[in-house]
């Protein structure tokens, strides 16, 4: 159920999205080529006008102008933070403990970071080639057993590369903001892939107690670094989502659009699609 539902919010999350900021892409090329291509936007600009509310056009088109702006800053940003973020953390880096986490839970390969800190960390940052970072903190407050259902949790994440999808849908809601039910799908879609890093977790530990038992000594020290640039996440998001599965493992959980966005949105989509269709006539 889960990894159905996290592919349907990726990929609708992406279509819608990719949809939008193509549209916007021919529009720009038109203006800035004289060339006449379809496009929703052009429609848009034109009904607007003959509507006699020219200044809604200019407008739209201070919206779609910004729009790859905003697509570079926030990617720029967010690369900025990530790297120097993960700077920082590489020259705390504990060499032995490095070695030794590598070899016991991840197969001798450079996948884990153990970083001299006091707080306790764990999460999976970088976009093309993840890493999992842990802190030395956070080594003193596990066990052995909640260590390693902690690590395969973040494996997970590690291997499906959970912290680029997680961008991609940070960036298509912070971008186009005017289509609410996009930030709505980034959350849901951040909850379905803690279950399933959480179910991963279960199945290789062979239960879910030292999973739990890690979760719950996080919750309390309520404590946990938190980073300005997106990454997975042990103990960030979906606590609620993530205790109830682990209490009854079958439980089904609706899947309930928000009403308001999700009518906004589709009021959005249906118009740009309709002005598509018409232009294509």
């Amino acid at each position: 159920m889960w990894k159905r539902r996290s592919k349907i919010l990726f990929f609708s999350s992406a279509i819608i999205s990719l949809f939008i900021l193509v549209q916007m892409g021919l529009y720009v090329t038109e203006k800035l080529s004289g060339v006449a291509v379809r496009n929703v936007f052009q429609q848009c600009t034109s009904l607007l006008q003959s509507l006699g509310i020219p200044w809604m056009a200019l407008v739209l088109d201070i919206l779609v102008v910004s729009t790859p702006f905003l697509v570079i800053w926030l990617v720029g940003k967010q690369l900025y933070l990530c790297s120097r973020t993960y700077r920082k953390m590489s020259s705390l880096k504990d060499e032995a403990l490095t070695a030794a986490l590598n070899e016991t839970y991840n197969e001798g390969r450079d996948g884990i970071i153990v970083v001299t800190h006091p707080e306790p960390i764990a999460l999976t940052m970088r976009f093309i080639r993840p890493k999992i970072v842990v802190s030395t903190g956070l080594l003193q407050l596990l066990d052995s057993g909640e260590l390693e259902a902690l690590l395969r949790h973040e494996i997970f994440h590690m291997k499906h590369r959970d912290p680029l999808k997680a961008f991609v849908l940070v960036v298509c809601s912070s971008v186009l903001w005017y289509v609410p039910i996009l930030k709505w799908t980034r959350k849901q879609y951040t909850a379905a892939r803690e279950v399933l890093a959480d179910s991963s977790a279960i199945e290789e530990m062979g239960s879910a107690e030292s999973l739990g038992s890690a979760l719950l000594k996080l919750m309390r020290r309520n404590r946990t670094v938190r980073y300005s640039f997106t990454y997975a996440s042990f103990a960030d998001s979906s606590i609620n989502y993530r205790i109830k599965c682990l209490i009854d493992p079958q439980a089904e959980f609706s899947f309930k659009l928000p009403v308001k966005r999700t009518m906004f949105s589709l009021q959005v989509v249906a118009i740009l699609s309709v002005l598509f269709i018409s232009e294509l006539l």
